[in-house]
């Protein structure tokens, strides 16, 4: 049982999650544990990505009451009055108690596996638990003295039997699919239904709907299971392929109205920005929406207040918060002077209801 200060706890200001909700996928390293200073030596386990949060039931976040217990957050939504006033009403009836983004730190030392995730229309037709969806990519760094590709669709020319024809003799499909070298800083949005497999050498941030969906088609014999049927049955044979695909899908920041904050153009409901915040006496201030955001620290150190001043703390580099929908509106002071202070900001858009 949850008593009222505990509630005020969990809504009144940001909620910083316990570290380590780390997928120790084998394509991963160590580079996740020396960003957030955690510690680490040859026998502790790989982490190929962060769930920083999620209330996915694969790898749920979890919250430490000021009592000591721990609650995932998934539990604590169930509750619906305390998930209106950690998400937003608004939020809760549009998409339901259900967190519904994922983001995560990714760290990427071998190939991925070459994969797609499929439609929300494709997904619901194979009978699967998890929605379908389409992710953002950005990447933040790269590997000392390494480079790193994202494999991005099908080549020009390369045609539907051709591929599928690679398929069926467990060749590298990914001598058929578009390369491109990447640098810190590029973005890429991933629809659902293209091929894709991030080569290592990379650390990104990825944002995505609450879905673990993947589908693998080609995984270099590391003996994992493939999901060929599915994977063939939902790929999108109708998307632009090659420099046209990579193009469509690269995207970058467009300024907003709000001194400090940059968007994204998304396709789903998904709401990311970029949080710029000056060094002291330049302070960004945000107005919240009514709704939950999460925030990432991507460079440097911020300080975000509430502008009631009944709260305060520090988001850096690799660490993460949910500032929950009443919570209020906030100001957001850089720290650091030797390197930029910004942080991602990711929320949901909320349909207009005549649109509904």
């Amino acid at each position: 049982m949850l008593g009222s200060d505990d509630v005020d706890f969990l809504t009144k200001s940001p909620i910083k999650f316990v570290d380590g909700n780390f997928a120790d996928y084998m394509w991963g390293g160590y580079n996740l544990y020396e960003m957030k200073g955690l510690p680490h030596d040859k026998d502790t386990a790989i982490a190929a990505e962060s769930w920083e949060v999620s209330g996915h039931r694969k790898y749920p976040s979890r919250i430490k009451i000021p009592d000591g217990r721990i609650f995932t957050f998934s539990d604590l939504l169930k509750d619906k009055r305390l998930a209106g006033l950690i998400l937003g009403d608004a939020v809760v009836d549009c998409f339901g108690q259900d967190f519904p983004i994922l983001v995560k730190f990714v760290d990427i030392h071998k190939h991925m596996s070459a994969h797609l995730h499929p439609s929300h229309k494709a997904a619901k037709a194979l009978g699967e638990k998890d929605p379908g969806k389409e992710e953002v990519f950005i990447v933040i760094g790269l590997h000392e003295g390494r480079k790193s590709a994202l494999y991005l669709g099908l080549k020009d020319g390369v045609t539907r039997e051709a591929f599928e024809a690679a398929i069926s003799r467990e060749e590298n499909i990914l001598d058929l699919s578009h390369k491109i070298y990447v640098k810190p800083g590029d973005i890429y949005r991933i629809p659902s239904g293209v091929l894709h497999c991030w080569a290592g050498g990379s650390m990104a941030v990825e944002i995505t709907e609450a879905s673990d969906l993947t589908y693998r088609l080609y995984d270099f014999c590391r003996q994992r299971p493939t999901h060929i049927k599915k994977g063939l049955s939902s790929i999108d044979y109708a998307c632009r392929q090659g420099s046209a695909l990579e193009k469509e899908c690269r995207g970058s920041w467009q300024p907003t109205s709000v001194k400090g904050v940059d968007y994204l153009l998304t396709y789903n409901a998904l709401r990311v920005e970029r949080l710029s915040a000056g060094l002291n006496g330049n302070p960004a201030e945000i107005f919240n929406r009514d709704a939950f955001e999460v925030l990432m620290g991507i460079e440097g150190s911020i300080e975000i207040t509430s502008l009631r001043n009944d709260w305060s703390v520090h988001l850096n580099r690799g660490s993460s918060l949910l500032i929950p929908s009443k919570a209020g509106d906030y100001r957001a002071r850089g720290l650091c002077e030797s390197s930029k202070n910004y942080a991602f900001r990711i929320s949901m858009k909320i349909p207009d209801k005549n649109d509904k």
